[in-house]
């Protein structure tokens, strides 16, 4: 088996969201959120074609019923919109949410500054194919 080490940013990051999320469960995580600023750095297709990316990006992250590792259900918030239901196995993710029927979406926290966001269409309601989107971005951990 791989040698599976965690990097220092990796422990830093860990820690620094933890310390946000007040390593709370249940009721006591109420209140505790992680707010990302991000900005799209490059953003590629499924097919492998990346084009600079463009403008901002707001997360906004809730525990609903976590553990000391961060794993459990969260509220989701992109820009402003209505919260969504979300899953993360961990303090970095991937926090997975669903907002709407054919649609998946992935943020995973790469490093206290970096972050994957995946979007994938796997029913459009049209006869277009499958999709899907990760956009590279950066990120500054907000109070």
């Amino acid at each position: 088996m791989a040698d599976m080490r965690i990097s220092g940013t990796m422990k830093r990051l860990a820690l620094a969201t933890a310390a946000m999320l007040g390593l709370c469960s249940g009721a006591e995580a109420e209140g505790a959120r992680l707010n990302l600023d991000c900005t799209f750095v490059t953003a590629c297709s499924e097919a492998g074609v990346c084009a600079a990316g463009v403008g901002p990006v707001a997360f906004t992250l809730a525990p609903v019923e976590t553990d000391a590792e961060g794993a459990g259900s969260y509220s989701m918030s992109v820009d402003g919109a209505e919260p969504l239901p979300a899953e993360a196995p961990g303090f970095a993710g991937p926090y997975l949410w669903q907002p709407s029927e054919g649609t998946r979406m992935a943020l995973s926290l790469t490093s206290d500054t970096t972050a994957l966001w995946t979007r994938q269409t796997t029913q459009s309601g049209t006869d277009a194919p499958p999709s899907a989107e990760i956009d590279f971005l950066t990120c500054r951990i907000l109070p």
